[in-house]
């Protein structure tokens, strides 16, 4: 059985930096991810999108993000699994 993919979303600073992902098929084409800020202080008009959630309309800053293969990732990164595994072993899943 082949291992489940693990995903880490790097934020520093409250913006996301970088999205790993390890163990993914190479057969499957990577995940799309889309990142929602619900916190729109200081964002310019032209940046927010408006959306229908429940009977409420929201706006918030939302961008692609393409997430980038851990086992081939260019520079010293923390393994996606090996966090969730410390995780586990802490009580913390």
């Amino acid at each position: 059985m082949s291992q489940i993919p693990c995903i880490a979303v790097v934020i520093e600073g409250g913006l996301v930096q970088t999205l790993l992902i390890e163990s993914w098929p190479g057969q499957l084409p990577l995940p799309r991810i889309v990142v929602v800020d619900y916190d729109k202080d200081g964002a310019d008009e032209s940046e927010l999108t408006a959306f229908a959630i429940g009977n409420e309309i929201v706006e918030a800053l939302c961008h692609v993000e393409v997430p980038s293969v851990y086992e081939s990732f260019d520079q010293p990164a923390l393994s996606p699994c090996t966090v969730l595994a410390a995780l586990e072993d802490a009580g913390d899943s």
